[in-house]
């Protein structure tokens, strides 16, 4: 069985894993997640949070685990693992993109997509003299969560914090030799609000994805469909 390590996107944090991580667990495989600098509850200073910070959290999370793992990377925690991957290759036995921006080499979210530009998503500030983004409260249940469960998206969108900008404009650098190399597969959102369907499409295949599966739902699948999202991700690790 697998060795998961499952990597939240924007705004949100570890806490997104719960029933995903439970129906995973139930299925044999070891799963951890964490809270990237900044975001959860870690305590990152904005100023400090960076995509090599992200990258380095990844890292040290790898060493702790101490077996190679399967990454997963959610909207920006797809190229959070992609910077993580390309600096410890030898650790990582696959990466799959939960709904997740893959990017290419000198590539960043900024350039991949409007998703800074997008006034209906996100208001653009400065916080404590640093460049930081955050979402419109009455936008995360319509924009983020719109097919999940009533309770379940009023438990969710209070948890949503600010996010630093860095990590969304800084390009990745990524190798043939090592990130190239990996194994990848890609988990398409079809009804997703944030990131559009085709272009996840699009940059799976421009990627290289071995495998495309497709989940029925908004940006969070974690949230709307947990159950069929732990069970997409166990066959693309078990169904080689």
């Amino acid at each position: 069985m697998a060795n998961f390590l499952l990597v939240h996107g924007a705004w949100q944090g570890k806490w997104i894993w719960s029933a995903v991580s439970a129906g995973l667990t139930m299925r044999g495989h070891e799963v951890h997640a964490i809270d990237m600098p900044g975001s959860g509850e870690d305590t990152t200073p904005f100023g400090e949070v960076t995509l090599e910070r992200y990258a380095d959290a990844i890292r040290k999370a790898i060493v702790s685990i101490g077996k190679r793992v399967t990454l997963v990377g959610h909207s920006l925690g797809g190229i959070a693992v992609a910077a993580a991957a390309e600096k410890n290759a030898q650790d990582v036995a696959r990466i799959i993109y939960l709904g997740g921006y893959v990017p290419s080499d000198g590539e960043s979210i900024d350039s991949l997509s409007d998703v800074v530009l997008d006034k209906e998503a996100v208001i653009l500030g400065m916080q404590d003299h640093h460049q930081v983004v955050d979402t419109q409260a009455d936008k995360r249940v319509t924009r983020f969560m719109h097919d999940a469960p009533h309770a379940i998206a009023a438990w969710a969108a209070p948890q949503f914090r600010t996010q630093a900008v860095a990590p969304i404009i800084s390009p990745v650098q990524l190798t043939e030799e090592r990130y190239g190399k990996l194994p990848k597969s890609y988990v398409v959102c079809t009804k997703d609000r944030v990131l559009d369907p085709v272009l996840q499409r699009v940059m799976a295949a421009r990627a290289g994805c071995s495998r495309v599966k497709e989940i029925d739902s908004g940006h969070s699948p974690f949230l709307s469909r947990p159950t069929e999202t732990a069970e997409t991700l166990h066959r693309l690790v078990t169904e080689l």
